[in-house]
């Protein structure tokens, strides 16, 4: 385009020029050759204005223009310069750069909510059919028209399949719904390629926002009530387990001190026994080693021997190797009492005494 202005004021100041030259030379009287020359340049320079700046066409990046011959599209141009005819082409500029589409409605809910709705559709032209648009449709905002169309169309559909809560609820879920349905329907047969859809505002009317957000509350309070009620039901449960830990506790620790009192109770027992049956032993030794030194004392006092079978048996033999006989172990018993007599005795003779009934008494100090 810049090229274009620039060359079109070019051939301006060369018109200029030459027909304030041919002007000058009618009004100096110059030779009819010189006004002919200078008439034929400003006649020259006029057609190159009207024709060559004109003929010049300019497609930036980022558009296709369609060129219409005598008002039938002909074809298309790329980005670049190109030479047509202004007299008979005719260029019309379409931009393949993406494009987006506010779109603003209200619809319904499936329990018939209204429902206002802003969303934002984005999307780019097929630029290897633009001929195609530029013959179905004219222009590209006739397009436009038709795809916003379609969306609303869509849009509604999809918010008609839910209710007013799944919307608050599945915000996420729908805009992809929206985005998917739209798509399937403009991408195919309009030739555009839908690049997203975004829904950047929903509102309901002030009643079912005031009906919800009394839902919410209520909805709160009764989860709060659950977890007071969950938390009191723990704590029950946890009192509970604390009080049967405690009770095993105890009783384990009753039977430990039952085992341990019968333990005590036992080896006390078991010490009472030992020391009784040491008492029996030491009595029962004491008792062989006084009859022990008692038959020595025999046996020495009536000239016997003391003699242990191999069963460990204590027998009394006389000199002539028999055995001593019950008379005359009791003789000897005699003998021996006599003995301890005498040892005991201090000297002193035992009193008799005789009573009236000539019963004698005798008293041995």
């Amino acid at each position: 385009m810049v090229f274009k202005i620039i060359l079109f004021v070019v051939f301006i100041l060369a018109t200029i020029g030459t027909g304030i030259w041919a002007i000058m030379s009618f009004v100096d009287d110059e030779s009819p050759a010189g006004k002919i020359a200078g008439s034929i340049l400003a006649v020259v320079f006029l057609i190159l204005t009207i024709c060559i700046p004109g003929n010049i066409h300019q497609v930036d990046t980022g558009e296709v223009a369609v060129v219409r011959y005598l008002g039938k599209v002909s074809g298309t141009r790329e980005a670049g310069v190109h030479w047509d005819s202004y007299f008979t082409n005719k260029y019309e500029y379409y931009d393949t750069k993406v494009r987006e589409i506010k779109i603003e409605t209200q619809t319904y809910s499936k329990d018939n909510q209204i429902i206002g709705v802003n969303a934002d559709l984005q999307y780019t032209i097929d630029a290897s059919q633009v001929d195609k648009i530029a013959t179905e449709y004219g222009s590209i905002e006739k397009l436009e028209s038709k795809i916003t169309s379609i969306a609303l169309d869509n849009i509604k559909s999809v918010f008609a399949q839910n209710t007013a809560t799944d919307v608050i609820n599945n915000r996420s879920t729908i805009s992809a719904n929206i985005s998917r349905v739209v798509d399937e329907s403009i991408n195919v047969g309009y030739y555009v390629n839908v690049k997203t859809i975004v829904l950047t505002n929903i509102d309901f009317t002030d009643d079912f926002e005031a009906a919800v957000a009394a839902k919410v509350a209520q909805e709160q309070k009764r989860q709060q009530a659950l977890i007071e009620q969950e938390q009191k039901l723990a704590e029950a449960e946890n009192a509970k387990q604390v009080a049967i830990l405690q009770a095993e506790a105890e009783a384990e620790a009753a039977t430990k001190r039952a085992e341990a009192e019968a333990e005590v109770a036992r080896i006390k027992a078991q010490a009472d026994k030992d020391v009784a049956q040491i008492g029996a032993d030491s009595a029962e030794y004491q008792g062989r080693k006084e009859a022990s030194i008692a038959m020595q004392r025999l046996a020495s006092i009536n000239g016997w021997t003391v003699v242990t079978t191999d069963e460990g048996i204590n027998t009394l033999v006389k000199p002539d190797g028999t055995l001593v006989s019950d008379a005359e172990l009791k003789v000897g018993a005699e003998n021996l009492i006599k003995y301890y007599y005498t040892q005991q005795w201090n000297g002193i003779l035992p009193e008799t005494y005789m009573s009236s009934d000539d019963v004698s008494t005798v008293i041995i100090p």
